[in-house]
């Protein structure tokens, strides 16, 4: 259990899935109480009736805040800025928080097709990997990273402060760290930023 004070809120986790380590990077970034219920993806956990109940979609996290019971990740991070907004993790205006939101479905959604075709490849026997494979989807990665390098500019984070932006995508970003995409000469912005993620409490917990 992690507990600041107070009632904790139950977080429904699989230790190892980035949905998961987004939601508690804020959890850890807000210091807010938490108590963990594991849920055994192996084992099929997620499929059972009374976590179904939970989450339809059979899949974590799922997070219960008093009465409140909520999932999809994204939204879970949403919920917690709204609801416990010191510090905060948003900016004040309107437009600054858009290109946040834009920021973070293109990391989500742009990023997913290439990430999961190196990572189906890399989880093969080595001698069934195909290189060729590999090498195609780390390019197309890099290519796609390029926005975040020039979003990023002379700013400490990806969108100026740490925001919801860089908790959603850090978890994915260290796999694609574990996967060789990164460090890359080309993207020596987005380099400096995993570096400075990394030092950061909230992300070493994750890692």
């Amino acid at each position: 259990m992690h507990m600041a004070g107070g009632n904790p809120i139950k977080l429904y986790d699989f230790a190892t899935s980035p949905n998961c380590q987004r939601v508690k990077v804020v959890l850890a970034e807000k210091k807010l109480p938490f108590e963990i219920v594991p849920v055994d993806l192996k084992k099929g956990d997620q499929k059972k009736p009374d976590y179904l109940k939970l989450n339809p979609y059979g899949k974590v996290p799922v997070i219960i805040d008093g009465a409140t019971v909520l999932y999809e990740s994204c939204v879970i991070n949403e919920y917690l800025e709204e609801k416990y907004p010191e510090p905060s993790l948003m900016p004040k205006e309107p437009a600054k928080k858009a290109k946040i939101r834009i920021l973070t479905d293109y990391g989500m959604a742009h990023l997913d097709a290439p990430y999961q075709k190196l990572r189906q490849e890399l989880m093969k026997d080595s001698k069934e990997r195909n290189q060729e494979v590999i090498e195609g989807a780390k390019k197309e990665l890099k290519n796609l990273l390029q926005r975040f390098e020039r979003e990023i500019g002379d700013q400490p984070y990806l969108a100026g402060d740490f925001s919801l932006v860089d908790a959603a995508l850090i978890p994915r970003f260290l796999r694609m760290e574990g996967f060789g995409v990164l460090p890359d000469p080309s993207l020596p912005r987005l380099g400096k930023w995993l570096q400075k993620m990394k030092e950061r409490p909230s992300v070493r917990a994750i890692i």
